[in-house]
C-alpha cells in the first residue's frame, strides 16, 4: 500500500522547515561551512519516450522487464533509468531506488528533466478502502481522480477538515487531479482486456465467486505516507475524500502536471482489512508450496503483476498513439461527481473500435 500541502493561511510555525533552514544554510546565515556542490547533470534527451514509475515493492519486475528491449542505463544522482522500448514503443523505466511516494515524485521530476516524456505511467498496488463486498484484492482502480488523502485538519472533536483550512486551497488547481478523457478510454479498454483473462488464486479471496477482477473505471485513488488498517479511520477520510483505495500516487501525478505531462495511473488492491479482518494488515498468507522448486507468489506480487500486465497492454495498444497526440491534464473535473460515486460503470469508456481485443 502504499501528504503535506502549501497553506494559504499557515499555523503559526514552532519548527523550522527543512525548506528555510537549507535557504539559511545556502546564504551562510547559520555559519555552516560552505562546500562548492558539483554541477548537475543537464543532459535532455530530446527523442519522445513513454516514462514508466516502478514502485521498489514488490522486487519482481518480470512482467515488464520480460516486454522491455534494454538500449541503455543511464544515472542522474541517485536515480537509474533504463532507456529502451517495450512493445517497440520508446519508454523508459526508472524503479525507485527506495520507497515511498516523495521520493517516487522526485524520480518523475528528474525524469522529465531529462527526458522527452509525453506521458508518464505508474502501475502499483494499493489497499481497499471499501468494505469487502464491494472491493476485494486482485479488483483494479483506474485513476480517473488523484487525492491527497492525509491533508485534512483534524479538529478538537476528530472531524476532519479537508486541505487544512476552509479558505480556498494554497495547492490550486493542483489540489484535486484528473486523468485526461482520452488516456482514461486507453487506460479502460486495456484493463478490461487484462482483466478479463486473469483470475486471482482460491486462496486469495476464499469465498469469493468473482470470475474476473473488477475494475473501477472512475476511480478516486487517494495518496498519503499512511498505511491504514484501522477501519474507522478508513472510514473517516472516505467520508471526506472519497478515495477507493491507499496508495496512489498524488505526488508524482503534480509534478507531471506541472510539466504538462500526462499522467496516467492504475493500481490493483494487495491488500484489504475489510476482506481480511482477523489479520494485523489485511494480507492473506498465500499457501505453502509442495514442491521445493516452485515459488508461491504473494498477493502483493500478483497484484503487481496485474497492474503491470495493464500498462504492458496499454503501450501496446496505443503507445504510438500517446506519442504522438496532444493530452492536457484537465483542471477540473471532466465528469459529473456522480460517475465517481458509480465507479464499475464505465460508462462510455468502452466504446470505440479501437477498444475491440
Amino acid at each position: 500500500m502504499p501528504n503535506p500541502s502549501g497553506r494559504l493561511r499557515s499555523a503559526p510555525r514552532r519548527v523550522m522547515t527543512s525548506v528555510a533552514m537549507m535557504a539559511l544554510v545556502a546564504a551562510g546565515w547559520l555559519g555552516v561551512p560552505q562546500i562548492a556542490a558539483a554541477a548537475p547533470d543537464m543532459t535532455y534527451h530530446p527523442q519522445p519516450r513513454l516514462g514508466i514509475l516502478v514502485p521498489i515493492g514488490p522486487p519482481d519486475y518480470s512482467v515488464l522487464m520480460s516486454q522491455f528491449v534494454k538500449e541503455k542505463t543511464l544515472k542522474y544522482g541517485p536515480f537509474t533509468y533504463f532507456v529502451g522500448t517495450l512493445k517497440q514503443v520508446p519508454t523508459v523505466i526508472c524503479i525507485q531506488p527506495f520507497g515511498g511516494p516523495v521520493t517516487r515524485a522526485m524520480s518523475a521530476q528528474a525524469m522529465l528533466t531529462h527526458f522527452n516524456i509525453k506521458a508518464l505511467i505508474y502501475p502499483g498496488t494499493s489497499g481497499a478502502h471499501l468494505e469487502a463486498d464491494q472491493m476485494v484484492i486482485g479488483d483494479v482502480v483506474l485513476g480517473a481522480k488523484h487525492v491527497n488523502f492525509a491533508n485534512f485538519f483534524m479538529t478538537k472533536a476528530g472531524d476532519l477538515i479537508p486541505d487544512e483550512f476552509t479558505a480556498e486551497s494554497a495547492m490550486g488547481r493542483f489540489n484535486m487531479l484528473y486523468a485526461n478523457p482520452t488516456l482514461l478510454h486507453y487506460l479502460a479498454c486495456s484493463a478490461t482486456e487484462v482483466a478479463a483473462k486473469a483470475k486471482m488464486p482460491d486462496w486469495v479471496n476464499p469465498g469469493v465467486t468473482q470470475a474476473h477482477p473488477k475494475i473501477f473505471y472512475y476511480g478516486i485513488q487517494g495518496t498519503s505516507t499512511m498505511w491504514l488498517a484501522n477501519k474507522a479511520f478508513i472510514h473517516k477520510t472516505h467520508q471526506v475524500f472519497h478515495e477507493l483505495d491507499e496508495d496512489g500516487d498524488w505526488f508524482s501525478a503534480v509534478v507531471a502536471a506541472m510539466y504538462d505531462v500526462p499522467f496516467i495511473e492504475v493500481s490493483t488492491i494487495s491488500d484489504s482489512i475489510f476482506e481480511f479482518p482477523d489479520t494485523e494488515r489485511g494480507i492473506p498468507v498465500p499457501p505453502k508450496s509442495t514442491d521445493p522448486g516452485v515459488h508461491v507468489k504473494n498477493a502483493s506480487v500478483l497484484a503487481q503483476d496485474m497492474s503491470n500486465r495493464i500498462a504492458v497492454a496499454l503501450i501496446g495498444r496505443y503507445g504510438e498513439k500517446i506519442l504522438k497526440g496532444h493530452y492536457p491534464t484537465p483542471e477540473t473535473s471532466p465528469v459529473p461527481d456522480a460517475w465517481y460515486a458509480d465507479a464499475a460503470n464505465p460508462r462510455d469508456l468502452l466504446k470505440g473500435k479501437d477498444c475491440l481485443p
